[in-house]
């Protein structure tokens, strides 16, 4: 009778645990978690070769993406802080080989986007049309180009979904963006494609 009791009660922990992880809430982010996560829409840039990234192109990725002039202070701190959160998810390595860092900037530098895609295969230096540029830019409700071209570009989150899953302001330091994609990559509450990290 006692090993009846016991085997009950260890079905019933182990039911009630997963329960309880499965109907966990969404984590609390120290940026903006937008919900319900917003589709991107069907947008085509081009890195420094010319070769094309499209919406579909995001789809199995987790992608911060930066909008700041590639040539300009402004855009070498929106790579620096990617970079800087891509780097603190070193002990992530699954998560950290499923996130890219796109820089989408105005201005068409190849040979300094190649200079900057060629640190991490996880940068993209994207740019495009003007129409392309702005469809993207509304989607995420990202400013127009700073006048000031010093000043340190948000940083806006894709799913592997290809939506809009979180933002984080210009003062939100790397250590916590990294901690907040890490949280939204590990809650359950995700759907089947983010669950694999």
């Amino acid at each position: 009778m006692s090993l009846a009791a016991i085997g009950l009660f260890l079905v019933a922990y182990q039911w009630g645990n997963q329960l309880k992880q499965d109907m966990r809430g969404p984590p609390t982010l120290s940026g903006v978690m937008v919900r319900p996560a917003q589709p991107l829409p069907d947008f085509v840039l081009s890195d420094s070769a010319g070769a094309e990234l499209a919406r579909s192109d995001l789809l199995g990725h987790w992608s911060l993406i930066a909008f700041a002039p590639l040539g300009t202070v402004s855009g070498h701190r929106g790579i620096t802080r990617m970079v800087g959160v891509y780097n603190r998810l070193a002990d992530q390595p699954t998560l950290q080989g499923r996130l890219r860092l796109l820089l989408v900037s105005a201005d068409s530098a190849p040979r300094l986007a190649r200079d900057f895609e060629r640190l991490s295969p996880a940068i993209a230096i994207l740019h495009g049309d003007r129409d392309q540029l702005d469809l993207l830019r509304d989607a995420l409700g990202a400013s127009p180009e700073p006048t000031d071209d010093t000043a340190v570009p948000p940083l806006f989150l894709s799913d592997p979904d290809a939506r809009l899953t979180a933002l984080f302001p210009p003062s939100q330091p790397d250590a916590e963006i990294a901690a907040d994609v890490a949280a939204l990559a590990d809650w359950p509450g995700a759907d089947a494609s983010q669950s694999d990290d």
